[in-house]
């Protein structure tokens, strides 16, 4: 697989680091069956992505600046805007009070829930899961938590979540087969957030896995085999512009801008990298 490629198709700026941990833990990924066809590992790719910020950020900061955005993202633990304003610009103390007394966690002076915040490219929390997928993959996280950062690691341990997580039923990597992204995000997110960024992130991986190289914009008044292939693919992912004869005219526009519309693409007909990447994987 082009696992470089794919991660910088899915986040343009990515670091070495994140290529470099990738291919060092390729094999082991493989193993886990997170690799078994590329659909599995554009979902892998994706779904880091767009938790991680592009590969930017590996450790959850809980730095927060002011009371009304502390409440806001934690509502269930500020009944009011003074209590909230102790915990402001305190990154310790936050993650000790709102992750203490669960996720096997002490109370909030044991530190457990700063010592074992988010990390690495899914945001491992909590110091059952730092002690369960640590006791997975050989390596005592539960010891030594700042380890989940590592590059290589971070990757280990969204595999191996990806692997063992179900949602009715079915692993994430299951439901990766599917092409059935929602259903990846309900199991790494717990909802839906962010979902039309991962679907972006995972189809631009796709595409780049599949080897697909789209060199021209197409637009209204393109002609040729790539608009027939466009149009293909449009009918593929339920946007039929009619029967394909390879003329970007005013049926395939509408097609395209239903398309884009419904990809968070924005409506303007014309089909770029974006939008091949939505598209992907394209008919031969």
């Amino acid at each position: 697989m082009k696992l470089a490629s794919a991660v910088r198709a899915a986040a343009d700026g990515a670091a070495d680091t994140a290529i470099a941990g990738l291919e060092q833990a390729e094999n082991e990924i493989a193993r886990q069956g997170a690799l078994n066809n590329t659909l599995r590992g554009a979902n892998l790719i994706g779904q880091c992505a767009h938790e991680s910020v592009g590969f930017t950020r590996v450790s959850e900061s809980l730095f927060y600046t002011t009371p009304e955005r502390l409440r806001a993202v934690f509502p269930r633990h500020f009944r009011d805007l003074a209590q909230a304003a102790a915990y402001v610009r305190n990154s310790e103390k936050l993650a000790n009070y709102v992750y203490a007394n669960r996720m096997g966690n002490g109370p909030p002076e044991s530190g457990d829930g700063f010592r074992y915040r988010g990390r690495g490219y899914l945001q491992l929390t909590g110091r059952d899961n730092y002690r369960k997928y640590g006791s997975r993959l050989g390596i005592d996280l539960e010891a030594d938590p700042e380890r989940a950062i590592d590059p290589t690691t971070a990757w280990l341990i969204a595999a191996n979540y990806l692997a063992t997580r179900r949602w009715q039923g079915k692993t994430a990597l299951e439901w990766a087969d599917d092409n059935n992204i929602e259903a990846v995000t309900r199991i790494v997110n717990g909802g839906l957030n962010g979902l039309q960024d991962r679907r972006n992130r995972t189809a631009r991986a796709l595409a780049a896995l599949d080897g697909e190289q789209v060199l021209s914009t197409l637009r209204r008044g393109s002609e040729g085999d790539l608009v027939e292939r466009l149009q293909r693919a449009l009918e593929a992912k339920g946007f039929s512009p009619g029967s394909p004869d390879g003329d970007f005219g005013p049926a395939t526009e509408t097609a395209v801008k239903a398309f884009q519309a419904a990809n968070g693409l924005g409506d303007d007909g014309v089909v770029g990298t974006d939008t091949w990447a939505a598209l992907a994987p394209l008919p031969a």
